[in-house]
């Protein structure tokens, strides 16, 4: 009997050592996030300020903090280049290699193929800046901004009440942006405005004096101009400018406000009025501590999608990708640095985008 019971001790003994040696290696492994975006090319710096920084301050300031459930996170960036090739090649690597539970990623182009693969591989897609409607229609993606064809209406409206009759378009050839052009060509209309001129431009490309000497024969009360990168969005305004479209206002997104227009030439933002989210002073001055630089609107979303998924981690109380991912479609309100996010069932927070205008130099809220 006395060997029975010291058998039964050593099989319990074990059982619980075992159980032990589990959850330490579990609490020394790392959560494993990915960041699969276009680095390189001549894009690529401002990818890395607002789309990569982020999350890696975001992971820098939890893990001084002590982590997520007692483990540090672990941050993996691959460069896409800008194909949709480069974007599933990047993220498979991430999956089978390092093993990630949620990758985040940008740009239309890109993340779209990037879905069936995170899909398959139950992967959590973050695209926190990402615009395109399409993008939620996942079961495994989330952003954390408002969708294309939001912003439209909200330049429509504002050109209508500056007394702008006509306007012109100069977008880059991206469906998200083309998504906008259309909702904001539809709002004009209907307020009684008329659209003489619609011109695109590649993401790639540097010169566009051609598009807006077509623009410039329509004699346009306003240009609505909108990009996805800073740099294309100053070269765009530097070339407005040098065209003399004289028009009496120029509308945009958020991009104007990047660094990148004021090295390309000073003055070519000024009185721009854009669509664009409000950044928390507090986040903004942290950031800026941190990294040597202010963060932009795109920033500020990025910030606050891998918050977020920090937080659904810490709620969920695991990092196994599906309960995280249900954890953040069921999140209800969520107080961000860019304002008050609600998800109710899906990764579509809700959110709208409000005006600014700049004045000085300085990104002020726009009052008509």
């Amino acid at each position: 009997m006395q060997t029975m019971n010291s058998n039964r001790l050593r099989i319990i003994f074990a059982a619980a050592s075992l159980v032990f040696t589990t959850v330490l290696s579990q609490a020394q492994e790392p959560i494993k996030i990915g960041v699969a975006m276009p680095t390189g090319g001549q894009n690529g710096e401002y990818v890395k300020r607002s789309f990569v920084a982020p999350t890696e301050f975001a992971a820098r300031e939890i893990n001084a903090a002590g982590g997520i459930l007692g483990r540090q996170v672990k941050v993996t960036v691959e460069d896409t280049r800008f194909d949709g090739a480069g974007a599933v090649a990047a993220l498979t690597k991430l999956i089978n290699v390092d093993k990630i539970m949620a990758v985040f990623t940008a740009f239309t182009p890109l993340t779209l193929p990037q879905l069936p693969v995170a899909e398959e591989n139950k992967v959590i897609v973050v695209a926190g800046a990402m615009e395109h409607p399409d993008l939620t229609k996942s079961r495994w993606a989330v952003r954390m901004t408002p969708t294309a064809e939001k912003a439209g209406p909200v330049i429509a409206d504002a050109a209508n009440k500056l007394g702008m009759k006509t306007a012109v378009i100069l977008s880059e050839e991206n469906e998200a942006i083309r998504i906008s052009v259309r909702s904001f060509a539809a709002a004009f209309e209907k307020l009684g405005g008329k659209i003489v001129g619609d011109e695109t431009f590649k993401t790639q490309d540097t010169e566009m004096r051609g598009q807006l000497t077509k623009l410039r024969a329509a004699r346009p009360d306003a240009i609505y101009v909108i990009a996805s990168q800073g740099r294309i969005m100053g070269l765009a305004l530097k070339q407005i400018s040098e065209a003399q479209l004289r028009q009496k206002h120029i509308f945009s997104n958020h991009l104007v406000e990047d660094r990148e227009i004021k090295a390309i030439g000073g003055g070519i933002s000024e009185g721009v009025i854009y669509t664009t989210l409000n950044i928390d002073p507090a986040f903004a001055a942290r950031f800026k501590a941190g990294m040597g630089y202010d963060p932009d609107a795109n920033a500020a979303k990025n910030y606050d999608a891998t918050m977020l998924l920090f937080e659904a981690i810490k709620r969920a109380g695991t990092d196994d990708s599906t309960k995280v991912r249900d954890t953040i479609y069921s999140f209800g309100p969520y107080k961000g640095t860019v304002g008050d996010f609600k998800f109710e069932g899906s990764g579509e927070p809700i959110i709208a985008p409000i005006l600014k205008v700049i004045k000085g130099g300085e990104f002020v809220d726009y009052k008509p």
